[in-house]
């Protein structure tokens, strides 16, 4: 136990140690960016201690493939978040939904995205519907109806059709369009497939939910105290 303490302390061996602290550090990281920022960082510190302070060429040979093919890939992350020019309803749904995102988990969410023009009159869900689409606005307004009635209006940068997506449950009311609507939709079952496979994307979405679920109830909390 002794020895193994000695060797430990021993700062000969310091730059070593740095080398598998940020490797641990690297697989910890939630974010494809900085995982790859602290593999290379493992890697250079690993070329340093085995090609100049131990000479095991072998290893620091390793080290450099190691180091070149994290560079490789983080370059290819940041390049996929520059490579298109997002429009001005693109880039409401992006801060909204998932600032946070590196560029190629919100180019996949993108992609799936379905931007359509809608008139005022046109029903976007109808109550009891099944699975219906789910609903981003980004220009426009839309009438939220219970059993005829009008209950509340959502605008730009609120969601249609959440509570259904997330609960699998019908429509439990019906949107229509009061001035005319630039959205973006998504099927259900194509969109829960990608959150399946990306975690990063479920939670950011289910985050964005929850923070427009509780602006909507702050809107009717203050439509109901106007007209008392």
């Amino acid at each position: 136990m002794e020895q193994l303490f000695e060797q430990f302390s021993d700062p000969s061996k310091f730059v070593g140690h740095i080398n598998y602290i940020l490797v641990i550090l690297s697989v910890s990281m939630s974010s494809m960016r900085w995982l790859r920022i602290f593999a290379i960082a493992s890697g250079i510190t690993g070329v340093l201690y085995y090609g100049f302070m131990v000479s095991d060429l072998i290893s620091a040979t390793w080290e450099f493939i190691f180091t070149t093919v994290n560079a490789i890939q983080l370059a290819i992350v940041l390049l996929a978040g520059r490579r298109r020019r997002h429009s001005d309803d693109e880039r409401l749904f992006i801060e909204t939904v998932m600032p946070t995102l590196e560029g190629n988990l919100r180019a996949r969410m993108l992609k799936l995205a379905r931007w359509e023009t809608k008139e005022p009159g046109e029903v976007l869900i109808a109550e009891g519907e099944a699975a219906p689409l789910l609903v981003f606005i980004a220009r426009g307004a839309a009438s939220v109806e219970k059993n005829g009635k009008i209950v509340g209006v959502c605008g730009p940068g609120d969601f249609l059709g959440e509570m259904s997506f997330l609960s699998g449950k019908p429509a439990s009311a019906t949107v229509r369009v009061s001035n005319e609507i630039r959205c973006c939709v998504y099927e259900p079952a194509v969109l829960r497939a990608l959150l399946q496979r990306n975690p990063q994307i479920k939670q950011a979405l289910e985050f964005s939910f929850n923070r427009n679920l509780v602006g909507k109830l702050d809107r009717m909390n203050e439509s109901k105290h106007a007209t008392v």
